[in-house]
């Protein structure tokens, strides 16, 4: 027996889309398998509602090129301070800013270019409080970084650079500035590029391990990058969704081959 040409095509099509409506499916299905836990935090926690953490101290800012510092400064004869401070572009009230230039230096009134990379915050205060004592009764310097900055690259929501006017900045607080971490991060193996007195080191912690509430890495340094890296899951996932429009205009080209020849 045989069957008209029109009734062929009509039941190849039909086949066809129903083929295609399957593999959809299929796409669909793989397409949103990714797992809660793997992108929940602390995941080894005890179950507790108090857990005690270990006292970490922040790590001491060592003074670099490019930085900016904010610093006061006072003495018991004001009209000495006014007259030195009077020197600084902005400066009010005993309060000056100076930037680290590409040598290390800094130039302040009456001392000159005086070397400061290298130095923490209070090894600083301690050469400008004991060089400006040929000048000031009793000289009280106080000394703050104007800048800390880092950078947020990879599986974030808001990737970018970032500056804050706190000291102390935790990797959680700095992923919540970029809008935390994508559902594709890989969270395990979070790279931090820092520079450690001159030198440039990348650095790795796992953010499921609750460990790193007690590490030194707890605490990000300036100039910090953060880099996360995604999961084999995203290409994947892209192909999927590629594949998935495709899919649809097959079915939508079946469906219309479908309908002429009825």
């Amino acid at each position: 027996m045989r069957y008209p040409v029109k009734m062929i095509v009509q039941k190849s099509a039909g086949k066809m889309v129903l083929w295609v409506c399957v593999a959809f499916s299929i796409v669909q299905s793989f397409s949103s398998c990714i797992s809660t836990k793997g992108t929940t935090y602390f995941n080894d926690l005890p179950d507790s509602a108090l857990i005690k953490l270990d006292h970490i101290e922040p790590p001491r800012p060592i003074i670099q090129v490019s930085d900016v510092l904010d610093i006061q400064l006072s003495g018991d004869n004001e009209k000495t301070v006014q007259y030195i401070t009077q020197h600084f572009v902005g400066a009010t009230a005993g309060s000056l800013q100076v930037i680290v230039d590409v040598n290390g230096n800094i130039e302040l009134p009456q001392l000159g270019m005086i070397k400061v990379a290298g130095l923490t915050r209070e090894e600083f205060k301690d050469t400008i409080t004991k060089a400006y004592q040929t000048f000031l009764i009793n000289p009280i310097v106080n000394v703050k970084f104007g800048n800390f900055r880092f950078t947020i690259m990879g599986e974030v929501r808001s990737p970018g650079n970032f500056s804050v006017t706190n000291e102390k900045e935790s990797i959680f607080e700095a992923l919540a500035q970029a809008g935390d971490l994508t559902e594709y991060a890989v969270r395990d193996k979070v790279r931090i590029l820092r520079d450690v007195n001159g030198e440039r080191v990348i650095k790795e912690v796992n953010l499921y391990d609750n460990s790193i509430l007690n590490s030194p890495d707890y605490y990000l340094h300036r100039y910090d990058l953060i880099y996360v890296s995604a999961k084999p899951l995203k290409a994947i996932n892209q192909n999927m969704q590629r594949t998935t429009l495709y899919l649809g205009f097959i079915t939508t080209i079946l469906a219309f081959v479908t309908l002429i020849t009825k």
